[in-house]
């Protein structure tokens, strides 16, 4: 009785916690935008910068100089897909100490995946801007996916084995 109520408390956290992240918006100055704003401009361009690429960020947008931009609408900053990632490590069932672990890491990954898109965004945007509408639409399958599948699938192995990870 006990570990169902447990499950059932968890499976409404995490619910709850996905559903909140769909109302996260950016506000009007990209300075005070949730976690997934402004930083992720500042690492995709960061990024391009470190491997020779002059760029501008500038508010919601990155761009190439002499190049569009792209901008980081709402949507665009993954928060409902860390929010359904985290949701289902912490459904699952495992031992907390990997569950954290799998948290941690798998967040991180997510979130530098999103700065590789960004990044993939503004030089895609520069140099074949006739694809933009099917390169938007079909990244998430070539950043995300791959990730949180494999993730998913380690956790639900993982999570079952004793002392793979994390002796204790």
């Amino acid at each position: 009785m006990k570990t169902k109520l447990y499950s059932l408390l968890i499976t409404i956290i995490s619910i709850t916690s996905w559903i909140i992240a769909q109302g996260i918006d950016f506000p009007d100055d990209p300075s005070q935008a949730p976690i997934g704003g402004l930083e992720l401009l500042i690492g995709a361009g960061g990024l391009l910068s470190f491997l020779g690429w002059d760029v501008d960020v500038s508010g919601r947008i990155l761009r190439c100089i002499g190049e569009k931009g792209v901008e980081i609408n709402n949507g665009c900053n993954s928060l409902n897909l860390l929010g359904l990632y985290g949701g289902f490590i912490i459904a699952y069932p495992g031992p907390w100490k990997k569950r954290i672990l799998f948290l941690l890491v798998g967040l991180f990954s997510l979130y530098s995946a999103n700065v590789l898109r960004i990044a993939f965004f503004a030089v895609f945007n520069a140099n074949l801007p006739q694809y933009w509408d099917a390169a938007h639409d079909y990244s998430s399958y070539i950043f995300f996916y791959p990730i949180v599948l494999l993730f998913w699938y380690l956790w639900t192995i993982i999570s079952d084995e004793k002392d793979i990870l994390i002796s204790g």
